[in-house]
């Protein structure tokens, strides 16, 4: 359900509600509005708690009201814990009476075929006759540490008491996994101040939930646990106010295959996988994204302590040499390194014990855990110091059951805690939950379950946060995509800087012979057949002709296999320099991704495309094209000179932009291919391409200057 976007203040009522309604409470323990109930009194809810169930007296210690009406004044929160069909009714009465905000359990909804859309279409119409919110259908839950809230049902949530409380909100869209996730959360030392699932998202979608968790001054960070975003920009709108905010949000998004890939006209949507482009936009505004869900919290929890970026310098502290190995392989796949120290670092460790203790990296402290324990810590404080870390793993090869592995330990979160660096502690042996890790835990210090996880984690806290290059913008429509004619493109795209050839278009045959005439030889001629977007294909490309009268006849030739081509194009033909393509495909839920790799065919061919957020500047632009293999080609391999690299970036910056003033009419475009000749040359559009989306409006030259900041 589209709905006009309202204040965020409309979403207190269901994360900080005053007063509760369950609607449908039995007498059954493990009825989902019983559980919600045992929930907000062992958590100490504050607010009133009314029960609605006509067949009963009272119920848990609450007098039962006939309806919500019948209890006489507004209700922030009412809980629906009916069926589908009893749910309709439920929702219409709390709309009736003003409640703040719904939360329906049911399912039956639009997951369940034609009549369960219906069903969602009739909730949705219930709720356009007043202003209450709804959470759902077909929804587990939400909790709110502040309020003492927890409002869900499954059976993780039995045990969960925000035990401890990270500044990190989750939202999800698979209520499943979310209280197995925050479980085992608690489980391992850290928490959330506020979660919830959004079920089917009728009215209350993950982006909205999300950003009304960003406005919070407790929550520093996001867990997203994403199935499908919406249609309209919303993420960008979530991830531009992180970033804005200085905030961080990591996200798990389900769906890694090529399943997802739209029909697109352009070689470069035939091969944008939904997934490249999420990991492209992801990458340009600082979203972290995990590739495995048990990651989602714990990642986002480092965040929450370490939101800038801190380079990639890790220290490694471990008595085992083959787990510094490992680690150092999983540090290195996360594009961490382990810098050797300083000189006068190193001098300075291996002052401490002279035979003993080895100061590189990893940290090799050594015998010296036998001799005297304390050399390790003074050591590790040593080498935390040093200005080449930027973050430190201490691995631990006793589980914390004996004193001497606790008192190793507990040195080493102590000097961890105080070097003011990202840190975690690896357990080889013994459980992350297990009381001897305490210190770890009360310190702030991530226990990971494993080297893998450790690598993760330190790799969220280097995470690079977002720049701030970019502008935000109003969500854009985007609707049934038209191809506009070749000239129309080429001359628009030229408007805005692009370095597009200049063509002649002519109507006939015989008026292309008379202008090749005029133009140096050798020549290309293209037909312009409306809505074929490649012409090579469709043999509608005659390449080095080299006379007027090859031109003419090679017209002629197209004219007979395509009749309903209303003229040509002829331009002259580039020779050399390095073929590479340049488009946009500008995607429903994310928008415009500036795409770049070899040009021809070799962008389907060999997979060589790499993907960037609209609009980019100089430095985002040369990254982009240091993503590629063409980047390689383009640099010189193999002694080849060097091309014109800083003129491609020039026009990568120009597409980008245009894309992005033009991102509710446009839904691709393609230059392919986009020659770079040599260094000081510059480059060649030769084909463009511009797919419209369907609308009455005329793309128009606009002044593009507030494209980015």
């Amino acid at each position: 359900m589209q709905q006009m976007p309202l204040p965020a203040a409309s979403l207190r009522p269901l994360f900080a509600p005053r007063s509760i309604a369950f609607i449908g409470l039995s007498e059954r323990d493990q009825a989902p509005a019983t559980r919600g109930l045992r929930h907000c009194r062992r958590l100490g809810f504050s607010g009133e708690l009314f029960a609605v169930n006509p067949k009963h007296a009272s119920l848990h210690g609450l007098a039962c009201h006939s309806s919500i009406s019948a209890i006489g004044r507004p209700v922030d929160l009412a809980v629906v814990a009916l069926d589908a069909t009893a749910s309709l009714d439920a929702v219409a009465d709390c709309v009736a009476a003003g409640a703040g905000a719904v939360m329906v359990c049911s399912a039956g909804w639009g997951e369940s075929g034609p009549e369960g859309m219906d069903r969602s279409q009739a909730l949705a119409a219930l709720l356009r006759q007043g202003r209450t919110r709804l959470l759902g259908p077909n929804c587990i839950g939400l909790g709110n540490a502040a309020a003492g809230l927890c409002m869900a049902y499954n059976s993780s949530f039995e045990h969960i008491a925000f035990r401890y409380r990270w500044p990190v909100g989750i939202v999800c869209q698979s209520g499943a996994m979310l209280g197995g996730m925050l479980l085992n959360a608690e489980d391992a030392g850290f928490g959330v101040e506020a979660f919830v699932h959004v079920g089917n998202g009728l009215d209350i979608a993950l982006e909205e939930a999300a950003a009304h968790m960003l406005e919070r001054d407790d929550i520093q960070a996001l867990a997203l646990m994403v199935e499908g975003l919406s249609v309209g920009g919303g993420f960008e709108a979530l991830a531009l106010q992180a970033r804005d905010a200085g905030k961080r949000i990591a996200v798990f998004k389900a769906g890694r295959s090529d399943a997802g890939r739209q029909a697109v006209a352009s070689h470069t949507g035939a091969i944008a996988g939904s997934d490249e482009l999420f990991d492209a936009f992801c990458e340009g505004l600082g979203v972290l994204r995990v590739r495995e869900p048990e990651d989602l919290l714990p990642c986002a929890a480092m965040l929450s302590r370490w939101s800038g970026a801190r380079g990639r310098g890790v220290l490694v502290c471990s008595l085992s040499g083959g787990a510094a190995s490992v680690l150092a392989d999983d540090l290195t796949e996360h594009a961490l390194e382990l810098p050797m120290p300083a000189p006068a670092t190193a001098a300075a460790c291996e002052a401490l014990a002279p035979a003993l203790l080895r100061a590189g990296n990893p940290l090799d402290v050594g015998s010296t855990v036998f001799s005297d324990p304390a050399i390790a810590g003074r050591a590790l404080q040593l080498a935390c110091a040093d200005p080449g870390v930027d973050a430190a793993c201490w691995v631990g090869v006793g589980a914390p059951r004996d004193a001497r592995s606790q008192a190793l330990l507990q040195d080493a979160v102590a000097q961890l805690a105080g070097s003011g660096k990202p840190s975690v502690v690896v357990a080889l042996s013994g459980h992350a939950q297990e009381s001897g890790f305490a210190p770890a835990r009360v310190a702030g210090i991530p226990v990971a379950r494993s080297m893998r996880a450790a690598s993760v984690l330190l790799s969220a806290a280097l995470h690079g946060a977002p720049r701030a290059e970019q502008a935000p913008r109003p969500a854009a429509a985007h609707a049934v995509p038209l191809p506009m004619p070749e000239n129309e493109a080429r001359a628009l795209l030229r408007a805005y800087g692009l370095p597009v050839l200049p063509s002649e278009v002519v109507d006939t045959p015989e008026a292309a012979e008379r202008c090749a005439q005029a133009m140096p030889a050798p020549l290309v001629l293209k037909g312009l057949v409306p809505g074929v977007a490649h012409k090579t294909e469709a043999g509608l490309v005659a390449l080095g002709l080299p006379t007027p009268e090859a031109v003419g006849d090679a017209a002629r030739s197209m004219r007979k296999r395509h009749p309903a081509l209303s003229g040509f194009s002829l331009e002259c033909m580039v020779s050399g320099g390095i073929e590479t393509m340049a488009g946009v495909r500008n995607d429903p839920q994310l928008g415009p991704m500036l795409a770049f790799g070899l040009g021809g065919i070799g962008v389907e061919l060999l997979g060589d495309v790499a993907f960037r957020r609209c609009p980019v500047d100089r430095a985002g632009a040369l990254a982009l094209i240091g993503k590629t293999r063409a980047g390689a080609l383009l640099h010189g391999f193999r002694g080849k000179p060097a091309a014109d690299v800083e003129a491609l970036a020039d026009a990568l910056v120009a597409l980008s932009r245009f894309a992005h003033t033009h991102r509710a009419e446009i839904s691709e475009v393609e230059i392919n291919p986009l020659i770079v000749l040599e260094a000081g040359h510059g480059v060649h559009a030769v084909d463009a391409l511009v797919v419209r989306s369907n609308t009455a409006e005329p793309l128009q030259r606009r002044h593009p200057c507030n494209a980015a900041r």
